[in-house]
């Protein structure tokens, strides 16, 4: 199934997701509060659209957004078309330029959103797919610089499908919430490190007043009105107007087609570069190579580079998936751990001072909570962290691709790293020989420890690099990288990646 992202441009809709918006009813409000929770799985609507002609002009363009994988850029356009027919001044509030680029985006986004989520949650509640699939883990995506924090709490949980839990938390849970669901069958628990399903988390309630004065109250972490599970109400009928769909195609393109309804969309099975960092983020994530992505502020060579390499080395080596939490920026990763040990000191913080504020408690956990700095002479790194684990560019080489290949082959030159390794991809497959040799524990192995000894007796820095002499752990990594970059590998690299191979196939036998 197409997951939309929102950096430039949506998938193609699949039939529930298409079904769920065409099939509302335009109903003019004036504010976004006249309509809550479930009310909208029916109902279009577009805050302050009180005439009948303008909404039903604002819905064909949500539609066609839908439809056609329109971009918000196209949406735009077609918006201000609109507004300008209709001589509806007022829809931003203000009638500034900022004002109108937030109001479309969030008109836009809100309902490819929500339109998606309830596709999906037709496609996932379908009763033979849920039969085995019962399990769904909650995916938390906020941005890494505006994280939820109890979206982030929530990240990683396996909660059964038909938990009371999900009425109120599936995603989205907020506005411009970019959680998601995956759903799971029993046999994967263990992929996750679960023997069983986690129990759903209970964060309390909070009250909010609407314009009226009326005191609404949703658990702790749903935005005002976000309460519900989008298309919950209608996921049968979404159902039957896609098989409607099958039934009209000619028998092959129906039998394609039936199928798709009812699976989600698996990991691709070629690596596929993206055009910008933010959607080569999304890509790694949709396509399971992560849990969470982040490559703010790196050029999209660099995210694909990255990409790529995890793509292929999760291809050959799928038990490294469980160490993937994080893959991105150093400067992200080591953010995204900062606010996720913010939280956890904060809880242990409340239950010992259950009569202090939390917003006092919050500024003690921030000060106690240091941040994490990147030294600008570190390409990447590998962090075995439980919560952020996984290979990471520094922002600093990774926004200016000359600068850092143009310093990878002067440290080629100099011997420092071996020949070959001298392109960004190299880098991330050194990083990789660590992650392989945490997995497999090759440092303490006797083989390899005796071709470490080999190589140093024979001059190390000649035999494999300068820096593979700075221990038995560079060592393992230089030769990894060299044995997926050099053309013509040498003995050592060689050596050690037949180890490797070795080493993963008879602790992991494929069935």
């Amino acid at each position: 199934m197409p997951d939309p992202t929102l950096q430039g441009g949506f998938d193609l809709a699949f039939a529930e997701q298409a079904a769920f918006l065409r099939n509302k009813l335009d109903l003019p409000t004036e504010t976004w509060q006249d309509l809550l929770h479930g009310a909208h799985d029916r109902a279009f609507v577009v805050a302050g659209a009180t005439k009948a002609d303008l909404l039903a002009d604002l819905h064909a363009a949500v539609q066609k957004a839908i439809d056609d994988g329109t971009s918000l850029k196209k949406f735009r356009k077609d918006f201000r078309a609109i507004v300008a027919k209709h001589g509806w001044v007022d829809f931003t509030g203000s009638g500034t330029p900022g004002g109108f680029a937030w109001r479309t985006k969030v008109i836009y986004e809100t309902n490819l959103r929500t339109s998606y989520a309830a596709g999906r949650y037709a496609q996932l509640t379908d009763p033979d797919f849920l039969a085995a699939r019962p399990y769904w883990r909650y995916v938390h995506s906020d941005s890494v610089m505006h994280p939820r924090p109890l979206h982030q709490a929530w990240h990683g949980k396996v909660i059964r499908a038909d938990d009371p839990w999900w009425q109120t938390h599936y995603p989205p849970n907020g506005w411009g919430c970019k959680c998601r669901v995956h759903a799971l069958a029993p046999d994967q628990l263990g992929k996750y490190g679960k023997d069983a399903p986690d129990a759903a988390p209970h964060d309390g309630d909070t009250t909010w007043t609407d314009r009226n004065g009326n005191a609404i109250t949703v658990p702790r972490g749903i935005d005002p009105g976000w309460a519900y599970a989008p298309g919950a109400s209608l996921a049968r009928e979404l159902r039957e107007i896609a098989g409607q769909k099958v039934a009209r195609l000619p028998p092959p393109l129906g039998k394609s087609l039936a199928k798709d309804l009812i699976s989600p969309a698996p990991a691709a099975r070629v690596f596929k570069p993206q055009k910008t960092a933010a959607a080569a983020a999304d890509w790694a994530v949709r396509n399971d190579l992560a849990d969470f992505a982040d490559y703010g502020g790196v050029k999209p060579e660099v995210a694909n580079a990255w990409n790529q390499s995890l793509f292929e080395h999760l291809q050959e080596f799928p038990e490294l998936r469980k160490k993937q939490k994080f893959v991105g920026t150093c400067q992200a990763q080591f953010s995204r751990w900062r606010a996720l040990e913010i939280e956890k000191y904060l809880l242990r913080l409340k239950t010992a001072n259950p009569g202090i504020s939390e917003s006092v408690l919050r500024a003690h956990a921030e000060r106690i909570v240091k941040r994490k700095t990147v030294k600008a002479s570190t390409w990447a790194h590998s962090w075995a962290q439980n919560d952020v684990s996984g290979v990471c560019v520094n922002q600093k080489w990774g926004k200016d691709v000359a600068a850092f290949e143009n310093a990878l082959k002067e440290n080629v030159l100099a011997n420092f790293h071996p020949p070959g390794c001298d392109s960004i991809r190299s880098v991330v497959d050194h990083e990789f020989g660590h992650q392989l040799d945490d997995l497999l524990g090759l440092h303490i192995d006797d083989a390899v420890r005796m071709a470490y000894n080999d190589a140093r007796s024979l001059g190390i820095e000649n035999e494999v690099s300068g820096y593979a002499k700075a221990n038995i752990k560079e060592f393992i990594a230089e030769c990894w990288a060299e044995s997926l970059n050099n053309p013509a590998p040498r003995s050592f690299a060689q050596r050690i990646a037949g180890i490797v191979r070795a080493r993963y196939s008879a602790r992991f036998p494929r069935v």
